[in-house]
């Protein structure tokens, strides 16, 4: 990723990726990261989780039997009334954080072909190798369909999106979760103001449920979840040249009822001295020390609502399963 100039461009059959990646600079990448780790408590973005080998056990955790959210996303979105979201119009479907192609592919199976001549797919994600793999699935799948893929952080290359077609955002796979309660809110306002009346946003939100669901979720029995955790520690690795063993730390992940969120940590077995040649000096951790990888917010129904009327949107439909234990919201930019 790191051998793209600013704005490159390649082909990827018939699809388009631009790599506006080293926009952001490999420079503060690094600081972001060290800044992150000397904070207290230590910190890694989950954003880092996702080059190609995090995006293949990500993949893996969705089809785990104690990971609920996907399957219940996927039967939300098997039956959405995409007549009602899409319409006949000319439309940019634009998935933040798209990652894998398995949920825009559900909504695109249930669109007639000559609709899809009317849709242009944007995938925006930090990981290119994970776009160029939808892609080409994607093509086999929808040979028709146009796709524009941009590599960016999707929080901070806003400006990036399209702004001129018909818009429907998808933020799917409870993403938002993420971000802390006041971030979310914020990164909704700045998307919808790249927003035209009658664009649409559809946001995935984790509901609240028992605790033992939620933990167990996250503490899968084959330990892939631990997998991807740790995997964290390779990408930084790589990206500020650390020599971080990830053997070295447990995977730990809880629910914290206080800030209604399962955390991912990964927690130090011994004494540790990691290098980097960005620093004077080793960097330390103590034994029981933490590296926090991941919040995931999970959100009442009023929670939802409070987050479409601060960015100033319509809460138009909103999507659950039975048990409530998920839900997709469909806002709409009105004026």
């Amino acid at each position: 990723m790191m051998g793209y100039s600013a704005r490159d461009a390649i082909k990827c059959g018939s699809a388009t990726i631009e790599n506006h990646l080293p926009e952001t600079g490999l420079q503060k990448t690094v600081s972001d990261i060290l800044y992150d780790l000397y904070s207290s408590p230590k910190r890694i973005s989950s954003k880092y989780f996702y080059d190609a080998e995090g995006s293949r056990l990500f993949t893996e955790i969705t089809r785990l039997p104690e990971y609920y959210p996907t399957r219940t996303e996927n039967a939300i979105l098997r039956e959405l009334p995409l007549d009602k979201l899409i319409g006949s119009f000319d439309i940019d479907i634009i998935e933040l954080g798209s990652g894998d192609h398995s949920k825009i592919a559900i909504m695109l199976d249930r669109l007639l072909s000559e609709d899809l001549t009317h849709v242009r797919y944007v995938p925006v994600d930090i990981s290119q190798s994970a776009l160029e793999t939808s892609i080409m699935e994607l093509a086999g799948r929808f040979p028709g369909l146009a796709v524009q893929a941009i590599v960016a952080d999707y929080c901070h290359q806003i400006h990036l999106l399209p702004e001129k077609r018909k818009k429907l955002f998808c933020f799917l796979g409870s993403t938002i979760g993420n971000l802390n309660r006041d971030e979310a809110m914020d990164f909704v306002r700045k998307i919808t103001r790249t927003m035209n009346p009658g664009d649409g946003f559809l946001i995935g939100f984790d509901r609240i449920k028992e605790t033992a669901v939620l933990e167990k979720a996250y503490n899968d029995a084959t330990g892939v979840t631990e997998r991807f955790n740790k995997n964290i520690l390779r990408v930084v690795n790589r990206l500020i040249l650390s020599d971080f063993e990830p053997d070295d730390f447990e995977h730990k992940a809880f629910y914290n009822p206080s800030e209604r969120r399962i955390e991912m940590h990964l927690e130090a077995k011994k004494q540790l001295r990691i290098r980097c040649p960005f620093i004077e000096k080793h960097f330390e951790l103590h034994k029981g020390e933490s590296i926090h990888t991941e919040n995931s917010h999970k959100f009442e129904l009023h929670d939802i609502l409070a987050i479409g009327a601060y960015a100033g949107l319509s809460a138009d439909r909103l999507f659950s399963d039975n048990n409530a234990w998920f839900s997709l919201a469909y806002f709409l930019k009105t004026e």
